[in-house]
């Protein structure tokens, strides 16, 4: 569907005004400026609200990165192990770069913008209005942000996932030649490999890829390619469990331990409250969260699918529109209603990030919809309802996402006339950036700058022996800030710990409070710093940064 231009008849022709309205038209019309300006958003977002450490799963991908460069690499019989394409390209950073905050999480951001191209690049010139409205919906969606400055294996997944799905979006027709079908069926194969490396949740794409195969063995295309495809990966399978047969002497090492990881924490808690937890999640549950965590805004727009099929088209998946329907719906069904455990039934818990591979076909979807229903009044008047109870649904803090919009869309409906695509694109981007912006400017909460830097200062001496007291959460991803190189005349202890110890002669006994650590609201931590101080009285503070307070006990007191 071409462009609408906002009706200009009011300016003279060759005015100044005139002029600067066709640029604009021109600038916000075009793919490559929305492109340019998600992939802007994206690294000041980067830099602007790097947390610096997440005291998580980003301590142990950092680890395992650690020991491949300097040796000592083995398996901990925790499913994170197994997981070489999160870890493995960050060993190449830290030997390039040395290890810092900004080479651990520099892999994500890179999957990040790479997804980005990769979508730019597919669908630039056929469908200029619709990838504008898919990067802007991907590329500006918070919890995609979110995790793409920390190690974390998510938006790496999400590279591989839309690199695979869009293998699949080229192979939608008969490739022309044997010889790329065979190409594209050994690339598919190995990109399948390397988002299986990175997690295992690439497997709910499987019964979209199985429904693309049947369609096309049915319709006799790209056999090859299939062929191809599923000969390379039976090869790539069977070296990658005999590679774990000679490391660690059982092939299904990697399952035993995601099976053991998804089920040791969680199994009895979980047990014990399924009758009240289980037909919510697997009815009405998605939907809140969906509205929830903003994904609430491309699933309304992928929902006016019915009405872009003005022409009554029959289904083919050689359509683009029903291939990012298929394939939403073919990944989005095991997602919601499958298991993420083996010996019981447990649904996947509902976090943004364990949704990561849909988004490519959620936002496609919604930017290819948007592309033919524009301008259509029954579409505006349809998004301002769907936002207007979202509104209502949602919590406090959500309300300035989707009120904005509902109102957007009541004014399209109500002032009948032609609207150009760049304006919608520009209210969504607008409103997708509010919760972004809010983070950027919001005060960290876990402090590892200024922690690090107190670190650095204080607590680095080469001669001497010295003990640093610490809660049990600081105690557990303390060596981080060693770069995993923490120097041999330091001893760390918890608090209550090391009251209960005998003390051998020592020179210095330092007390670190990172107050952002423990008021932090997802770390459930009940220890305070009002706790922490009657326990040591004589403790003299020497520095502070931030909410991060060092203190140190007087010799006097060590005795």
């Amino acid at each position: 569907m071409p462009v609408v231009s906002p009706d200009l008849s009011s300016f003279k022709e060759n005015t100044p005004v005139h002029s600067i309205i066709l640029f604009l038209q021109r600038f916000l019309s075009s793919p490559r400026f929305w492109f340019v300006a998600v992939v802007g958003f994206t690294l000041l977002y980067y830099f602007a609200e790097h947390e610096g450490f997440y005291y998580a799963d980003d301590g142990s991908y950092s680890l395992y990165a650690h020991q491949v460069l300097h040796g000592g690499f083995h398996f901990d019989d925790y499913s994170f192990c197994h997981r070489f394409m999160v870890f493995v390209p960050t060993t190449l950073f830290y030997w390039l770069w040395d290890h810092n905050i900004y080479t651990t999480t520099l892999w994500p951001l890179l999957c990040t913008l790479g997804t980005l191209l990769l979508l730019y690049l597919t669908f630039r010139k056929k469908h200029p209005v619709a990838i504008s409205w898919a990067l802007v919906l991907l590329g500006l969606y918070y919890f995609q942000l979110n995790t793409s400055n920390y190690l974390y294996p998510d938006n790496i997944l999400l590279f591989f996932t839309t690199a695979c799905l869009l293998v699949l979006y080229r192979a939608r027709n008969p490739l022309p030649s044997v010889k790329e079908e065979v190409y594209w069926g050994m690339g598919f194969a190995v990109l399948n490999l390397l988002a299986f490396l990175t997690k295992e949740t690439i497997v709910y794409t499987v019964p979209f890829y199985l429904t693309l195969f049947g369609y096309q063995a049915f319709r006799r295309q790209n056999s090859r390619f299939w062929f191809t495809a599923a000969v390379t990966g039976i090869l790539l399978l069977a070296a990658y469990f005999l590679l774990y047969k000679i490391y660690s002497g059982d092939a299904l090492q990697r399952l035993y331990d995601i099976k053991a990881t998804n089920t040791a924490e969680t199994k009895q808690a979980y047990l014990d409250t399924r009758s009240a937890t289980l037909f919510p999640r697997l009815t009405y549950g998605p939907f809140l969260f969906f509205i929830g965590t903003g994904l609430a805004i491309p699933l309304a727009m992928a929902a006016l699918f019915w009405m872009s099929n003005s022409k009554k088209q029959p289904f083919s998946l050689s359509s683009p529109i029903y291939f990012w329907l298929i394939a939403m719906l073919g990944m989005l069904l095991p997602i919601w209603f499958g298991t993420a455990t083996v010996d019981f039934y447990k649904p996947m818990p509902l976090v943004p990030r364990m949704f990561h591979p849909l988004l490519p076909a959620f936002c496609l979807l919604a930017g290819l919809t948007m592309e033919q229903v524009w301008n259509k009044r029954i579409a505006f008047l349809y998004l301002a309802v769907v936002f207007g109870i979202s509104t209502l649904l949602v919590s406090q803090n959500m309300v300035v996402m989707y009120l904005p919009l509902t109102l957007f869309f009541a004014v399209l409906f109500f002032w009948n006339r032609s609207w150009p695509h760049w304006l919608g694109l520009l209210a969504v981007a607008a409103v997708l950036c509010i919760r972004p912006v809010y983070f950027m400017i919001k005060p960290t909460v876990s402090y590892y700058f200024e922690q690090k830097a107190l670190v650095d200062q204080h607590l680095n001496h080469e001669n001497g022996r010295h003990v640093v007291l610490m809660d049990s959460f600081l105690l557990e991803k303390f060596d981080f800030f060693y770069g995993f190189q923490v120097p041999k005349n330091y001893t760390f202890q918890e608090y209550s710990a090391y009251l209960k110890s005998a003390h051998p002669a020592t020179d210095s006994v330092f007390l670190l409070i990172n107050n952002g650590v423990l008021e932090h609201p997802e770390l459930m931590l009940t220890l305070r710093e009002k706790d922490i101080l009657p326990l040591f009285p004589s403790a003299q503070l020497i520095n502070q940064k931030g909410k991060v307070k060092l203190f140190m006990l007087p010799k006097d007191s060590l005795k």
